[in-house]
């Protein structure tokens, strides 16, 4: 058996260094020392000394999980992977989250209303892509299903009102074929529905006049680039490479035909 002869604190304030019969044995948090009476002239049994050091794992475990999700919200997996991360097996890590999970500073429900809330808000991604990443932060399916009748039809279309502009915007030196192209691939992958996208993109293109002057600066950009790449080709050979080439791109094969009738290339 072996007695507590010294307690001091360490810098960081809450922690304190035991020793036993004048020799340091371990660092408690403040919450273990006052819960196994580590003070000057305590006996600590082999037996007790076990039990301190496994209680001192578990509260370091939980002051990590704590630090991590107090500073926002987060879900149950996410702090277990923390965890993992950090090397503290499975059964630590679940009371840890127990712990958290009590206290009501982890709760997945809330973290789902509150990510999706966020996502609405935003409004960059589309509900196929939250659904997705509820799921990949472990939140139960029944929950998601639940929540995700809050990103009705009418949300997303005036999400996918807000991000059509600055697309085309954006690839509005493509062809309109091209550009009509990367902006709904582009809204696909954020999580759109596939028909809501077509609409929005019809949609804009009723409401939007046409730059002629910046479709033909398109095409005269691309053409040139084309002809310089095939320029010592001749012929049919030549005409039929910028075809296949400007179409690829998404222009119209009468306007290439008509630019090489009157660009002659022998």
């Amino acid at each position: 058996m072996t007695e507590v002869t010294r307690v001091t604190r360490t810098k960081k304030g809450d922690r304190y260094n035991i020793y036993l019969d004048h020799e340091f044995a371990f660092a408690v948090a403040e919450k273990i020392l006052i819960q196994f009476n580590l003070f000057k002239g305590t006996q600590v049994e082999p037996e007790l000394r076990t039990k301190i050091i496994a209680a001192e794992y578990n509260q370091k475990a939980y002051q990590k999980a704590l630090t991590y999700a107090a500073g926002s919200l987060h879900s149950k997996q996410q702090v277990r992977t923390k965890l993992l991360q950090a090397d503290f097996p499975a059964p630590v890590i679940d009371q840890a989250v127990a712990r958290l999970e009590e206290l009501g500073i982890i709760d997945d429900v809330q973290f789902a209303n509150e990510y999706l809330a966020g996502q609405i808000r935003r409004g960059k991604l589309g509900p196929r892509s939250v659904k997705f990443n509820l799921q990949k932060y472990g939140i139960d399916q029944f929950v998601i299903e639940d929540l995700l009748v809050q990103y009705d039809e009418t949300t997303e279309n005036e999400n996918l009102a807000q991000l059509i502009e600055p697309l085309f915007q954006k690839y509005r030196r493509e062809s309109t074929f091209m550009a009509d192209q990367k902006v709904s691939q582009k809204l696909y992958q954020n999580g759109f529905d596939q028909r809501a996208i077509k609409n929005a993109i019809q949609s804009f293109h009723a409401t939007t006049p046409v730059d002629m002057e910046q479709l033909q600066e398109n095409f005269e950009r691309t053409i040139e680039r084309v002809t310089q790449k095939y320029q010592a080709f001749t012929g049919w050979e030549y005409q039929s490479k910028v075809k296949a080439g400007m179409y690829r791109r998404g222009f119209d094969l009468r306007q290439v035909d008509q630019w090489l009738k009157s660009h002659r290339h022998d």
